[in-house]
């Protein structure tokens, strides 16, 4: 539940929810130091009006634009992101000499940690790259086949492969959907914590 999570995960998962609130893809990423002390919060800035290249406007890669290599030391950083970086934010993280990271949730369709031990670039460094798994991958995959849903059959490609990761929580996302629940929540102003703790809730029972 979510008072058990760590304040870095806390804050990377209301990351992306500010995101879906947003219109963008759910995804939220945190920098920390080396003592766990935040020093970034970000999120995916596709669907925000001022966003240039909205492509590119990914949660780990927003935060690593932002990290000041001169005052951090970068090799002993931290990224934690809600959604295994895909190929241009895992080339960004290798690239800006990030070893440590940790990603809640496994993306079956677009995740490149695989790279890691596959590139001979990427597998010649030594890489602490750590998948968290449990609930907050199945919050994260929730809210991200909602995401997807709201797509109107453009996203059925990436739900195919989400559900082999977890029936559950596409299950779970469509019925969410069916009543627009997560849309509700955001024009209530509900808290990440509220949606994480009803998420986990709404799985636990069996939907």
């Amino acid at each position: 539940m979510w008072k058990e999570l760590s304040p870095q995960w806390q804050a990377a998962f209301e990351e992306a929810w500010t995101a879906f609130g947003n219109g963008s893809i759910p995804i939220g990423a945190v920098i920390t130091d080396e003592s766990g002390t935040i020093l970034i919060r970000e999120h995916n800035r596709a669907g925000e009006p001022d966003t240039v290249n909205r492509l590119i406007s990914h949660a780990e890669a927003n935060a690593l634009r932002r990290l000041d290599t001169a005052r951090c030391n970068v090799r002993s950083a931290v990224l934690y992101t809600t959604m295994e970086p895909c190929p241009m934010c895992m080339g960004t993280a290798v690239m800006s000499n990030i070893k440590h990271l940790r990603y809640a949730s496994c993306d079956p369709y677009c995740g490149s940690v695989y790279l890691k031990n596959e590139d001979p670039y990427i597998s010649g460094k030594v890489l602490d790259y750590v998948h968290e798994g449990g609930e907050p991958q199945l919050v994260q995959l929730v809210i991200q086949s909602y995401y997807e849903l709201r797509s109107e059959g453009r996203g059925d490609h990436v739900l195919r492969r989400f559900e082999e990761l977890s029936s559950s929580a596409v299950a779970a996302a469509r019925e969410l959907y069916r009543e627009k629940k997560l849309d509700s929540y955001v024009n209530s102003g509900a808290d990440m914590a509220f949606v994480y703790d009803s998420i986990i809730a709404m799985i636990n029972n069996d939907i």
